[in-house]
């Protein structure tokens, strides 16, 4: 009996682990989605209007949802209080307390747009938006094709190894 419980749990945990793999997968591909229709809106209020940074922020956190929104409005609590800390720290702090499930590429892009926003002029902000929304539109792209080949591999995998567990232990 003990044996049968601790392969069901093995093969529980297993199948957990698949599809945990799975949710990372298409966890990255929303939060990109995400980031892009943000800063999307951003570059857009760049183009008609030059606001302050954190109406700008908060703006991009009203615009989208999940880990995004909490990016964006942490992002524009801190550019409202920066006490002397460069923006760029507040923006890197804001995404690694936002939760975004993003890659190191990924990251990279948000650290470069970071670097830009808040520091010149509208027109070099805009396009400092502009080549991170292309380049962060790809990475989602790359990021959905890899979800679509590795998620079935990952829940299969995850479900195989479940299947075999419980045949070895029974």
């Amino acid at each position: 009996m003990i044996r049968m419980v601790g392969a069901v749990l093995l093969a529980a945990g297993s199948c957990a682990l698949g599809l945990s793999a799975v949710g990372h997968l298409e966890g990255r591909v929303r939060d990109l989605r995400d980031l892009v229709a943000g800063l999307e809106v951003m570059e857009r209020e760049l183009a008609w209007r030059l606001p302050p940074l954190p109406e700008l922020l908060e703006r991009a956190a009203q615009a989208t949802g999940g880990h995004a929104a909490q990016f964006f409005r942490l992002c524009a609590q801190g550019a409202g209080h920066l006490n002397g800390r460069a923006f760029r720290q507040v923006w890197t702090q804001g995404e690694e307390a936002s939760g975004l499930r993003l890659e190191g590429t990924d990251r990279l892009l948000l650290e470069q747009l970071g670097a830009v926003l808040g520091r010149y002029d509208g027109d070099s902000q805009r396009q400092a938006l502009a080549g991170a929304v292309e380049r962060l539109e790809q990475q989602r792209l790359q990021a959905q094709a890899q979800r679509q080949r590795l998620g079935r591999v990952y829940g299969t995998l995850g479900i195989a190894a479940g299947a075999l567990l419980i045949i070895l232990l029974v």
